[in-house]
């Protein structure tokens, strides 16, 4: 085959794509604002400022710097994680249904969490105990759809699957034989919260997500050379195994981070890659970072609604509110296109 013979690589208009970046960081900054201003107690922006200097009422100084801040910047590494770690896997198995939590993420983190809640061992540790199961999950699962071609697609969703159901069960039946005060406490972690993160449960996670990003941001080319077929990307230089197991590897730390940090939080990971091909096109130089901003944004706006109210809702509930009906618009908009 011919070099005028390949097929063109996706590509994105650039205009358009400085243009939806913009767009979305200008969101992102208004409700940045808003989530510092806003909530139990309102400020206004010369009292933001004050308190940000550390200067004016130390109410305002505690709310902000021990509260506020520390919940934005869990919000913004969480959404950027889900969101890059959604936009990676829904590549790489070349299907829009893909989420951060189909190579079992969320049983692993879920299981070993909610075993430390039930049985009454040290809480403390469960962020940590939560990255540990995410992690060695997902690699029973790639164990498991080892093949000797390689890496297998299907086998590596269907070892998912069959993962979450195994363990989803065990950790059901945790929930039924521990006690009531306990059940709750498992329950607020299981349907995502960021309620109560301070600075210690950012500053261990960080380092890791914040390498997780960007590697991720660079594997756009192989990425978008993955989408051209699996004999096309080898005949182009592309070692599947090599590139499945690296971009499956950061999927799974980015949205293991984001666990251990806010619980099993839905459907960011699910929608914002798709918001994101709808903007730029499927040129993942572009799809990528934007998936970044994007988790960042919806995240935040989720946390911020979430505390809107007279009862604060988890930001998993809001997410969940949110992003269902987006999804079923956009199924229903697929099917009307095709």
């Amino acid at each position: 085959m011919t070099s005028s013979q390949l097929p063109s690589l996706p590509r994105a208009l650039p205009s358009r794509s400085i243009v939806a970046v913009l767009i979305v960081c200008v969101g992102l900054m208004l409700t940045l604002v808003l989530s510092l201003t806003q909530g139990t107690v309102q400020m206004s922006y010369a009292e933001l400022q004050q308190a940000l200097w550390h200067q004016g009422s130390s109410i305002n100084q505690t709310i902000i710097w021990d509260l506020r801040l520390p919940r934005i910047v869990a919000a913004l590494m969480v959404g950027s994680a889900l969101g890059l770690s959604g936009a990676l896997l829904q590549g790489m198995l070349r299907n829009g249904l893909a989420d951060p939590f189909i190579l079992g993420i969320s049983a692993g983190a879920g299981l070993v969490a909610v075993a430390l809640f039930t049985l009454g061992l040290m809480q403390s540790w469960v962020p940590l105990a939560a990255w540990v199961g995410a992690i060695v999950t997902t690699s029973m699962v790639y164990l498991l759809a080892r093949s000797s071609t390689g890496i297998s697609v299907e086998r590596l969703v269907l070892g998912g699957v069959a993962i979450s159901s195994l363990f989803g069960a065990v950790q059901s039946t945790l929930l039924l034989l521990s006690e009531d005060g306990r059940i709750q406490a498992a329950l607020n972690w299981l349907v995502g919260s960021l309620n109560g993160r301070g600075w210690n449960e950012l500053t261990m996670v960080g380092p890791y997500l914040a390498i997780a990003l960007v590697v991720g941001c660079s594997l756009a080319q192989v990425m978008n050379l993955l989408q051209l077929g699996d004999d096309l990307a080898v005949s182009l230089g592309v070692s599947l195994m090599r590139s499945r197991l690296l971009i499956g590897a950061i999927a799974a730390l980015l949205a293991a981070s984001a666990v251990s940090i806010a619980g099993l939080v839905g459907f960011v990971g699910l929608i914002v890659p798709h918001g994101a091909r709808l903007l730029v096109g499927t040129d993942y130089r572009w799809v990528l970072p934007l998936s970044v901003l994007g988790g960042a944004w919806t995240l935040l706006l989720a946390d911020w609604l979430s505390r809107l109210g007279a009862i604060e809702l988890p930001v998993g509930i809001v997410t969940a509110l949110l992003g269902a009906p987006v999804f079923i618009w956009l199924l229903y908009r697929r099917s009307h296109a095709s």
